[in-house]
């Protein structure tokens, strides 16, 4: 067997206060985080996007998000966790599905939206390269934790974990695996890259973020051949599914919609006008009311001409 060139033997745990546990994964996570909604929030604002309502909408994309990813990891991996059944409830231990991330949080953010009366997919596609970009630093987080584990190979790349603390299972610690987190952050950088260069010819809100969907989902359905999950359906673990359903769901929309075009230019964000006072009105309007009121009185004293 080819030894493999990539080994990680780092504690997933920094450091520990009693019975909790402060991880790289949870580092990595909040670093991830920081990096999405900040992007977003910047591009949000650029198209005419009120900075409360950015803020408002992070927190619901956040809790929504968090619910979401916890529950497709758990559906995902649920042959862990029936072996396991202390760590279901254990945030800082274990991983977050993205595809479950990005459902709560679109969920939490159309409910916000309808809410405030926002256009849900403008404010969507802000996210378009947030979205890939939080991803790529999170996969930092899988890395060293090595919850998102390979199937077993001999290439030279194989990625081989030692510390005993990594989430693999134990018939797996020395053992070169295919490095999925790796594989994953090589096919952000590409999504990325299309989703940037697509960006100015899209003509529709939410086809950037469509676009983005779309390709994670092709990336994400070759990879997780190389990982080791239970099987759902037809063979095809529970990630694929997603994915080819994410694509022929969307596909056949992205196209129609580039194809038709916008209906009309998309209108600014409204917002409530401020009140302006009396006194601001009129003298926007030209002069002060008595100066306005006497030449009025200046107009209607002129005398007349008689015709002759």
């Amino acid at each position: 067997m080819i030894p493999a060139v990539i080994t990680i033997g780092i504690d997933p745990v920094i450091f520990e206060l009693g019975p909790f546990a402060v991880r790289w994964y949870g580092v990595f996570i909040a670093l991830a985080a920081a990096t999405g909604f900040s992007m977003w929030g910047r591009k949000a604002v650029l198209k005419g996007f009120d900075m409360v309502d950015v803020l408002r909408g992070v927190v619901f994309m956040l809790i929504g998000g968090l619910i979401g990813a916890r529950l497709f990891h758990i559906v995902d991996n649920l042959s862990f966790y029936l072996e396991n059944p202390g760590r279901l409830f254990q945030l800082q231990v274990i991983g977050l599905a993205v595809y479950g991330g990005v459902a709560g949080g679109a969920l939490a953010l159309f409910i916000y939206c309808r809410v405030r009366k926002l256009p849900f997919l403008r404010l969507l596609d802000c996210g378009a390269l947030a979205m890939p970009t939080a991803q790529l630093v999170g996969k930092f987080a899988n890395l060293i934790n090595g919850d998102t584990w390979g199937s077993p190979t001999g290439l030279p790349w194989g990625l081989v974990y030692t510390h005993p603390n990594t989430l693999l299972p134990e018939s797996l610690l020395g053992v070169p695996t295919h490095p999925a987190p790796i594989y994953e952050q090589l096919w952000l950088l590409v999504v990325i890259g299309v989703v940037w260069w697509a960006r100015k010819h899209l003509k529709v809100d939410g086809q950037a973020f469509m676009l983005y969907v779309m390709m994670y989902s092709v990336g994400r359905f070759i990879i997780t051949f190389f990982r080791v999950n239970n099987p759902i359906l037809l063979g095809l673990k529970e990630a694929q599914v997603i994915a080819l359903a994410a694509i022929v769901v969307l596909l056949p929309l992205f196209i129609y919609l580039q194809r038709r075009g916008p209906k009309a230019a998309p209108p600014p964000v409204a917002y409530p006008a401020k009140k302006t006072s009396a006194a601001t009105a009129v003298t926007s309007s030209g002069g002060s009311p008595s100066k306005r009121s006497s030449g009025k009185k200046k107009q209607q004293s002129k005398p007349q001409r008689r015709k002759k």
